[in-house]
C-alpha cells in the first residue's frame, strides 16, 4: 500500500506536476473568460445568437487551454 492512505498504489512513484502557466496568469485569463461568457449569454438572449455562441464557446475553450495546458518537460523533478 502507498505510504499516504490517500494516495492511490499507482500514483505514489510519479513526480508533482508544475502547470505551464503561473496561477495569477491563469486566475486572470479564468475570471476574463467568465466575464466574457457572461457576454455572450448576454449577446444570446437579447441580441444574435450566432455571435453569443462564439463567444461563449472561444471563453470556454481559452479557459480550458489554460487550465489543461500539460508539458513533461515542466514536471517537478527535472
Amino acid at each position: 500500500m502507498a505510504e499516504d492512505e490517500n494516495t492511490p498504489q499507482h500514483a505514489a512513484d510519479t513526480t508533482p506536476y508544475t502547470p505551464v502557466f503561473d496561477e495569477r496568469v491563469r486566475t486572470a485569463v479564468y475570471v476574463a473568460t467568465l466575464l466574457a461568457s457572461v457576454i455572450g449569454l448576454g449577446f444570446m438572449c437579447f441580441g444574435s445568437p450566432d455571435i453569443g455562441g462564439f463567444i461563449s464557446t472561444a471563453a470556454g475553450i481559452i479557459a480550458a487551454g489554460f487550465g489543461t495546458a500539460y508539458n513533461p518537460v515542466r514536471l517537478g523533478s527535472k
